[in-house]
């Protein structure tokens, strides 16, 4: 939704640009701005396709190449060629006049839509690499998280008023009565911050019925950048706490960070989950922690209090048989909750299996566990046991060959010394 609300956007601004220029906009060419908008803003995710069972590689396969060679600028701007064609063929097939002002616009639509795609997905801490086959590296946001309701409620009111009809003008509605009844009975935000949203929502809509059309347009765009840049803002504020926590508590141990993957609660720039990657020249640790960037606002007791359950609320390493004492001390920005450590040694053993090899390709936070056939290997990013990134590494040897790894540089490379591209 996130992606297809960007792209609608993008097509309302192209066409209020058109018409600010004195140039007639029909019926068809306004159909086919939006179309293209939310097709092309979504398109990137067309290698869900082939990312699964197609090929025939577990869960490798959506591992390695969802967010893959489609989430790339090469293919966003071959891709928008490839629509933007398609576009200029639909408008002109049923007779309209196409000026080249107006397919001018229809390509920047396609070419803004793709890009907008690869954008978004940077916000989060899933991560993009944008910039292959120049370059390999994953890129992480750490920022918005992937289904953010800020973004949605600023979004969907100006584009609802600026539909007098047609489909928009009661789906999108309906998407945002839907979005409201989620924050409020789904128990994954906050019951202070969902009090926000929700009366945020009801003054937004009825502010967007007295202004033009443009007006909206312009204010659902600047509104989406500043919440974007907030939570942008926040989690730089909240990855410093929480490398100042480490590096002060662990000086004596020469522990050092090397990664700090950060979620804010939904619509809360207040409160964030934190897994941290840190290590010595032969250890290996990933803990977890609640961080509140902002304490003096919005302290780490009230984190602890408004999210009990859910994502926020749950600690990943909390169910896991060989945590470790945690050996940082906390402070009035960061609560640590639980911690995992194993040697560098054992984590580049992992990367001489093929099923090793392949996955610490996508693996931003591997952490491993021995079972009677091997290892039960997971990205802590999303969870223990049950997620999509959990995978069976069977030892010694190799379950099947011929994994088509694409060629990104290992997210943790810096710990196992590897930035290799396959």
């Amino acid at each position: 939704m996130t992606h297809g609300l960007a792209g609608l956007l993008i097509a309302d601004v192209a066409e209020q640009s058109l018409t600010r220029r004195g140039l007639s906009v029909g019926t068809r060419l306004r159909r086919a701005l939006s179309v293209l908008g939310i097709v092309a803003a979504e398109f990137p995710d067309s290698d869900l396709i082939y990312s699964g069972p197609v090929l025939d590689m577990g869960a490798l396969g959506y591992l390695l190449h969802h967010r893959g060679h489609t989430h790339t600028i090469v293919w966003a701007v071959v891709s928008a060629m490839l629509l933007w064609l398609v576009a200029r063929w639909w408008v002109q097939r049923a007779g309209e006049q196409l000026s080249r002002a107006a397919s001018t616009t229809l390509l920047v639509v396609a070419l803004v839509g793709t890009l907008s795609h690869l954008l978004l997905d940077f916000t989060n801490s899933y991560g993009v690499h944008p910039f292959w086959p120049f370059d390999g590296r994953w890129f992480y946001g750490d920022a918005v998280f992937i289904v953010e309701p800020w973004l949605w409620l600023v979004a969907i009111p100006p584009l609802w008023w600026n539909r007098p009809r047609g489909i928009g003008r009661w789906l999108l509605p309906f998407f945002l009565i839907v979005i409201v009844a989620a924050i409020v009975f789904l128990g994954q935000v906050a019951r202070d911050v969902s009090v926000v949203l929700v009366v945020f929502a009801l003054l937004w809509t009825v502010g967007q019925r007295f202004v033009s059309a443009t007006g909206r347009t312009i204010s659902g765009v600047v509104a989406w950048v500043l919440v974007t840049v907030g939570f942008f803002v926040a989690s730089s504020r909240a990855e410093a706490r929480v490398r100042e926590a480490v590096v002060v508590a662990s000086a004596a141990a020469s522990e050092r960070v090397y990664d700090v993957s950060l979620n804010p609660g939904p619509g809360d720039w207040g409160c964030w989950s934190a897994v941290v990657v840190t290590g010595t020249d032969t250890t290996y640790r990933v803990t977890t922690a609640v961080v509140a960037p902002f304490s003096g606002v919005r302290s780490l007791a009230t984190c602890r209090t408004a999210y009990q359950g859910g994502r926020m609320g749950t600690d990943v390493l909390g169910d896991l048989p060989e945590r470790a004492v945690v050996p940082f001390v906390a402070t009035t920005q960061v609560m640590w909750r639980s911690t995992w450590r194993s040697s560098r040694r054992a984590l580049a053993a992992l990367y001489a299996t093929c099923e090793g090899y392949a996955a610490l390709h996508f693996m931003r936070v591997p952490l491993f566990i021995a079972t009677g056939s091997g290892l039960s290997l997971d990205d802590a990013r999303f969870g223990l046991g049950g997620g999509f990134s959990h995978m069976d590494v069977p030892q010694p040897g190799c379950s099947r060959e011929g994994y088509w790894i694409p060629g990104w540089v290992p997210p943790r490379g810096d710990v196992l010394g590897a930035t290799d591209n396959p």
